[in-house]
């Protein structure tokens, strides 16, 4: 664990490429807990693959990455794992549910791959669902509407109580209000449990909440 006042997120020099095409470019990053970060650019920027080596899911990068004092390059595939479980939530662009559990089923399985409390962490499922008005019936996810889906994704990110959270397009199929009640949620949780939050977003509304806002651009962030 990092000590007070380091960032929760050290990421320097990194560097990425994809069949000889380099999409970042000797980036750094710094993330304090309790932060809300936005990610803007354009389609391929690679705002998708920052998060995916930030999240360390995407290890095959140069540079130095620190995730609450852990270098990541340090870290064998176990401890990489149980970094991802117990530290990192996500949120996904395309959600990644399984269509054949329900909401709950969906929300609690990185607690019982974590080995989590399932009474404890079903209590905090039960309780993110209700506030972001997801039927918590038997219904299969694969049944529930594109935005209902999403707020199930945005849901299981947060039950584990990660320590930062990371969501591509957390709010992109959900109307104005919805958008409003998740965010809201999303700030009164970072108050309460002081995780740091890192959003590629676009919508305005949001882009108003954030601490910082940086643009990708030529593989580099940039204070928007």
């Amino acid at each position: 664990m990092s000590p007070d006042g380091e960032p929760m997120v050290r990421a320097t020099s990194i560097s990425r490429s994809f069949e000889g095409i380099q999409v970042l470019r000797n980036l750094d990053l710094h993330v304090q807990r309790g932060e809300f970060i936005s990610i803007v650019g354009r389609s391929g920027a690679g705002k998708s693959t920052l998060l995916g080596i930030v999240g360390a899911q995407d290890t095959a990068f140069r540079g130095k990455l620190l995730i609450d004092g852990s270098d990541v390059e340090e870290l064998d595939r176990r401890q990489l794992a149980a970094l991802r479980r117990t530290t990192i939530g996500f949120v996904f662009q395309d959600f990644y549910l399984l269509p054949n559990l329900t909401a709950l089923e969906n929300v609690l399985l990185p607690a019982v791959f974590a080995g989590s409390d399932l009474e404890m962490a079903t209590a905090q499922a039960r309780e993110v669902l209700n506030h972001l008005s997801v039927r918590i019936d038997d219904t299969m996810t694969s049944v529930l509407s594109r935005g209902e889906r999403q707020r199930v994704a945005v849901a299981r990110g947060l039950v584990n109580r990660p320590q930062i959270l990371l969501a591509d397009e957390p709010s992109a199929s959900l109307d104005d209000q919805s958008e409003k009640t998740l965010f809201n949620l999303l700030d009164e949780l970072r108050a309460e449990q002081g995780f740091a939050l890192v959003a590629v977003v676009h919508s305005g509304r949001v882009l108003e909440r954030c601490d910082r806002v940086l643009e990708l651009r030529e593989g580099k962030l940039h204070e928007a």
